[in-house]
């Protein structure tokens, strides 16, 4: 299968700030299972924005960099082609990502690949992971039989970031990954002055990572007001 397509660069585990104590957990468990894999399936449910395909994308690229097999499948990209039997086969992946899952539900052909799917990764000891916007308790399954299989399943909540300095943590681990530094008092500029949100803020991150390539210049307070004075941020 083709199937890694569009990985960010910078997801990666190390990238993301997990501000829950559960979502620490669960992470840590998640990547427990990645090294040493049970069969085990995780669901992460939660709004756009709080890094559901982050942690999709991180997963496989370390599967890659152990030189294991990986899919990522954004289910809910209207611009590719997918039908159901795109699943069919894939619990011989050591890791499976699906995006957007809950897209497909309600779809009793889909329904019944993705409980096939569950059922039959976890007998071949393989890792699934999907994610969505809602939780599962509030999914209209159609068929029984993926409500039997989703028993198996274990849902993680992701939120918001809502604390300033996980906010800050989290930006200076993105630029770190991208190859510059985030002054500290340049990140607190940026949460109280920009966004309190994190997509926003990353995409703020792009348009000074490019300015500091440009101009050959560090990332001080007074070049990233000049910076996003000229950009009308």
């Amino acid at each position: 299968m083709p199937l890694k397509m569009g990985l960010r660069d910078d997801a990666s585990f190390e990238t993301f700030v997990a501000e829950q104590e559960s979502v620490a957990l669960a992470l840590n468990v998640l990547q427990k299972n990645l090294s040493q894999p049970r069969g085990s399936a995780f669901y992460l449910g939660g709004e756009q924005g709080v890094g559901k395909t982050h942690i999709l994308q991180a997963a496989c690229r370390y599967m890659t960099e152990r030189n294991q097999d990986s899919v990522y499948l954004p289910l809910g990209d209207a611009s590719l082609p997918l039908i159901p039997d795109v699943l069919y086969g894939l619990e011989q992946t050591s890791l499976v990502c699906l995006d957007d899952v809950d897209s497909i539900i309600g779809k009793k052909t889909w329904e019944t690949a993705l409980a096939n799917l569950i059922t039959k990764s976890s007998v071949q000891g393989n890792t699934l992971l999907f994610a969505g916007n809602t939780s599962i308790g509030k999914w209209q399954i159609a068929l029984p039989e993926l409500a039997k299989a989703l028993v198996s399943v274990l849902p993680v909540e992701l939120l918001h970031l809502s604390d300033k300095n996980e906010l800050i943590t989290a930006l200076q681990r993105h630029s770190v990954k991208r190859g510059f530094e985030l002054p500290d008092n340049v990140g607190e500029f940026l949460v109280k002055n920009v966004s309190g949100e994190l997509p926003q803020l990353m995409n703020v991150l792009r348009v000074l990572e490019e300015a500091s390539l440009v101009e050959k210049r560090r990332l001080t307070l007074a070049f990233v007001k000049s910076i996003l004075s000229d950009a009308g941020a």
